[in-house]
């Protein structure tokens, strides 16, 4: 090959590169991904706030006798559910049934000393009408029928006292409610200073729960709140907001639940629910909404283009998501092929 044919080859070679090199080098056609959008409408929402918490008894109480003696029958075991006036114990009552018989005979006696003077009366007092006998004589005998009748309504009084203590040598539950603990035994010596059982009312409870310091403008006294119990829905009422807040930031709340049919026990755990506060909000279907590192989001087309929205999602109903988030009315949220899209992305709606 002579050296003008060189030049010439090469010269052909060169330019075929830049060619290819050029061809190489133009813009691919820009990337369309086909989605679907539904429009969204604000609505007015209430935010929840849910916890845990647990059931108290409302009244506890330690029950003690009102005499003195020694026990000698128990009546009721620990965790019984009794009605009120139920008996817990017998205290020996030897003493007291002897006391009570022998002011019985005394009133017995009285009265009879009383019948016996007003006869006494009523003939010296148609004497003295008479004036057959002076009126000491009758004052006397007027005097005498008035102190019987002032001893018998003492004895009377004795009486009473003396069966009040008589039945007291049964200990009685104060209230419906559920023995705790039984804290004596036969044989041991009880008085009015000596718990003998610890009791609580069954109905109604406490659920009580905590919330951080930041709701407590929003929870107040008588604030409905939502209870669930053993698969139990009970609707019911703050009844009592702590007025300190404790070491984390959280205020107690107390809410009265109704325990009428008598199946909730106090210890049971649960969860309270309560609205505190409306805002603006979007319903979202749930699969449109995205979770990275986090932080959730959902997709909107903007200038057939689409563009990540961070929301956060304030609650969950029936396959659908309530969320907050910079979105305003007429927005076109995606709702499929959203694992292809990214920031930017040409989309295309159908």
């Amino acid at each position: 090959m002579t050296g003008r044919s060189l030049i010439l080859a090469l010269f052909l070679f060169l330019a075929l590169s830049c060619g290819s090199d050029h061809r190489r080098a133009e813009t691919p056609k820009e990337r369309t991904v086909e989605v679907r959008t539904i429009q969204v409408e604000p609505v007015d929402y209430t935010l929840r706030y849910e916890t845990n918490g647990y059931l108290e008894a409302i009244e506890k109480v330690q029950v003690r006798p009102l005499v003195s003696g020694r026990v000698k029958e128990i009546l009721i075991e620990e965790g019984s559910f009794v009605r009120k006036g139920t008996a817990l114990l017998k205290i020996e009552d030897r003493d007291y049934r002897t006391l009570y018989r022998e002011a019985l005979w005394k009133l017995k006696e009285a009265e009879e000393s009383y019948r016996n003077q007003l006869q006494i009366y009523q003939r010296r007092k148609r004497l003295y009408e008479k004036e057959l006998i002076s009126k000491e004589e009758f004052e006397e005998a007027k005097t005498k029928l008035e102190t019987l009748r002032a001893k018998i309504e003492s004895l009377k009084a004795v009486v009473r006292k003396r069966r009040i203590d008589l039945d007291r040598t049964r200990l009685r539950a104060p209230f419906d409610g559920y023995v705790v603990r039984r804290l004596v035994s036969v044989g041991e010596l009880v008085g009015p200073s000596t718990v003998c059982y610890e009791m609580v009312r069954e109905d109604p409870l406490w659920f009580v729960f905590k919330v951080p310091q930041e709701l407590a403008t929003y929870i107040k006294k008588g604030a409905p709140v939502e209870i669930l119990v053993e698969g139990k829905k009970l609707r019911s009422r703050v009844g009592y907001v702590s007025p300190s807040v404790d070491e984390n930031r959280m205020i107690t709340v107390k809410a009265q639940v109704r325990n009428t049919d008598g199946e909730l026990r106090p210890g049971m755990y649960g969860r309270a629910r309560f609205g505190y506060r409306k805002v603006k909000a979007f319903i979202i279907p749930e699969q449109a909404v995205q979770l990275f590192k986090g932080q959730s989001f959902l997709w909107i087309v903007k200038d057939s283009r689409a563009v990540r929205v961070p929301v956060r999602v304030v609650g969950h109903e029936e396959g659908t998501l309530i969320v907050l988030g910079d979105l305003k009315r007429g927005d076109k949220v995606v709702v499929e092929n959203l694992m292809f899209l990214k920031e930017g992305l040409r989309v295309k709606e159908r």
